[in-house]
């Protein structure tokens, strides 16, 4: 397994990992990484072996990062094809980012079974490139990759973790404002969101000001939480503020609603657990990638989003505040996500796996 970088790209690693695991127990599992990317925290955390890689982004850096990326193609390249021999290793699977162009190069070299796993609508650059060599392209989004062969594309959602994946077989009530507390979840993904950091509790406070009593859990990212907390306090806003939320299936359970980044992976999880959400791109994603997520999200679900420019809190509050009332409204956002939410897209990728490796050794 490779995925590097951002938890969007090791969180669904994990997740086929964990399926692999399921239907074959014995499977030997390793995972390529850098030491600088979420895998080296998260890998590990899970409970699988970690191999380091050399790596480097091409996207967003200056000359010289361009070459050091490419030297970090070679040199990871190198490493990922000796570590391939020593462990007998018959599948690769890439999850996205510049950590995986190395060894699934090598993989193919070697005459091992490749695939890759994209999640967003607008393949990332190192996903585009690793399409036209490997054996398997899975897609999270049906509009995504069109240019891929149709022998080779498979759309099978984005993976999800089973604490997560468990949520689609949970009920999840809608608000009762008269009742209790209106439970808000305000998340950026692993990383955070500054945006957030500034505007929700404003936004909350608007809320809050039409008689929707509210309660929040906000993950900051790496950044400190006393300001983001101060400010909730400073509203009367009851808030539990963190840099990054462990259990954060506890948290879709809890919510009523969430303001969250078009991360493909977050979305995936948002529609598995049935969470109505305000949907917020970042701007600065390379290519500008959420925004096109967050379309066809909205295109599926009939789900909202709103780019940062065109963020006016009165009328967010206002349409947020109607269907926090309206259950109805709130019950049918809930159900379509979960409509087009996958649970099994691990389990769809393992058994497609599974076949090809049975189909390759045929041909051999």
């Amino acid at each position: 397994m490779i995925g590097g970088g951002t938890a969007g790209h090791v969180y669904p690693a994990l997740a086929v990992a964990a399926a692999y695991r399921r239907v074959r127990p014995n499977v030997d599992v390793l995972f390529l990484g850098t030491r600088r990317g979420y895998e080296a925290r998260l890998v590990p955390q899970h409970g699988y072996r970690l191999e380091l890689v050399a790596g480097a982004p091409l996207y967003g850096v200056n000359l010289a990062g361009k070459l050091r990326a490419v030297a970090g193609v070679f040199a990871g390249a190198a490493r990922a094809r000796r570590l391939f021999r020593r462990h007998r290793t018959q599948l690769v699977i890439g999850f996205g980012g510049y950590t995986s162009a190395g060894p699934l190069l090598a993989a193919r070299l070697l005459g091992i079974s490749t695939a890759i796993h994209e999640a967003n609508v607008v393949p990332g650059l190192t996903n585009k490139w690793l399409s036209r060599v490997v054996d398997r392209v899975y897609l999270g989004f049906e509009c995504a990759g069109r240019d891929i062969l149709p022998g080779r594309r498979q759309v099978t959602g984005n993976p999800v973790r089973p604490q997560i994946a468990a949520l689609s077989r949970e009920p999840h009530p809608p608000p009762r404002p008269a009742e209790r507390r209106t439970r808000i979840l305000v998340t950026g993904g692993s990383q955070g969101a500054h945006f957030f950091n500034q505007q929700a509790p404003g936004l909350l406070r608007c809320l809050a000001a039409r008689q929707i009593e509210v309660e929040v859990r906000h993950q900051v990212g790496e950044t400190d939480p006393a300001p983001v907390a101060a400010a909730y306090a400073g509203s009367g806003i009851a808030a539990r503020v963190e840099r990054y939320f462990e259990d954060i299936a506890d948290c879709y359970r809890w919510a009523d609603f969430a303001l969250a980044r078009a991360g493909a992976v977050t979305m995936a999880e948002l529609a598995v657990a049935g969470l109505p959400a305000l949907l917020v791109p970042l701007p600065s994603a390379a290519d500008d990638h959420q925004t096109p997520n967050a379309a066809a999200w909205a295109s599926e679900t009939g789900g909202w989003w709103v780019r940062e420019t065109e963020w006016r809190v009165e009328v967010l509050a206002a349409g947020i505040a109607a269907r926090l009332r309206d259950t109805a409204d709130w019950t049918a956002a809930s159900q379509r996500q979960r409509r087009w939410g996958i649970a099994d897209a691990a389990d769809k990728i393992v058994t497609d796996c599974e076949a090809m490796l049975l189909n390759n050794d045929q041909h051999r």
